[in-house]
């Protein structure tokens, strides 16, 4: 995981700093980075604060061949840093692997056979396309150097289960007299809404597994039983547009029972 740094990491409440240029300004390693940190903190911090998040498309959890194994779907989210995951084609068969069932098991409160375990989907950089460092320094001895960073992505297993969603209203007092309490709506954004703190973990969970004892000390993952309810969801412009129509066409409906 990457350091906790508004250029490259947490995308946190900061003053930006960026490149000034002029002619015959020596541009180095750091000034470089800058730019490209720069950029990449403003998306990422738009997407945290603005857009939220979760998945955006695809990203569907199926039961794979093995009997305690998933595959997840190609698809794209935004991590809680505000980092794009893109999953460009499914992924490989992924067992559980057994030690995070024996900590499921540990940390279970029931005494069923059934443990849950959830799936989660991180960020990851690789470092990748080495190239000869052709001026090098005292603290760079190595004749290459990778030239580029690789943003892919991990599927972790954790034990225990995600939170269910919660969808209902968190501030009721939004909407008075039928109408929308602006007040109400600044002093939640103003005061109540946190847009400090980026979370510690931001990896985000895809699906809940539930994996029964088969007999002879192995487990099976239940395909009839991955809940994908427990994962965080983008809500674009597109989305919303099709709720929105949803509530006229139901109002509508309502009208002309009326």
């Amino acid at each position: 995981m990457q350091e906790l740094s508004g250029a490259s990491g947490r995308a946190e409440i900061e003053t930006p700093l960026r490149n000034h240029f002029f002619h015959g300004k020596m541009m180095d390693v750091y000034h470089f980075d800058l730019e490209t940190s720069y950029l990449n903190s403003h998306r990422r911090r738009l997407n945290r604060l603005v857009v939220g998040a979760g998945v955006v498309c695809g990203l569907n959890v199926e039961a794979g061949r093995d009997l305690n194994s998933v595959i997840v779907r190609r698809g794209l989210a935004i991590d809680g840093w505000g980092r794009e995951i893109v999953v460009p084609e499914d992924s490989r068969t992924l067992v559980v692997p057994a030690e995070t069932i024996d900590r499921a098991r540990q940390i279970d409160d029931d005494d069923c056979d059934d443990l849950c375990v959830r799936v989660m989907l991180c960020y990851h950089e690789c470092m990748s396309d080495p190239a000869p460092v052709l001026a090098g320094d005292c603290c760079s001895p190595d004749p290459c150097a990778p030239g580029a960073v690789r943003e892919q992505y991990r599927i972790l297993f954790r034990p225990g289960c995600a939170k269910p969603r919660r969808v209902d209203c968190r501030e009721p007092a939004l909407i008075s007299g039928g109408r929308l309490d602006y007040g109400a709506l600044v002093n939640w954004v103003s005061v109540t809404r946190d847009c400090g703190h980026a979370p510690a973990d931001p990896c985000i969970p895809l699906a809940n597994l539930i994996i029964s004892e088969s007999g002879e000390g192995h487990y099976r993952c239940d395909p009839e039983r991955i809940d994908i309810t427990v994962r965080p969801i983008v809500y674009t412009n597109r989305l919303l547009a099709e709720l929105i129509q949803c509530l006229l066409q139901r109002e509508s409906r309502q009208s002309e029972e009326e």
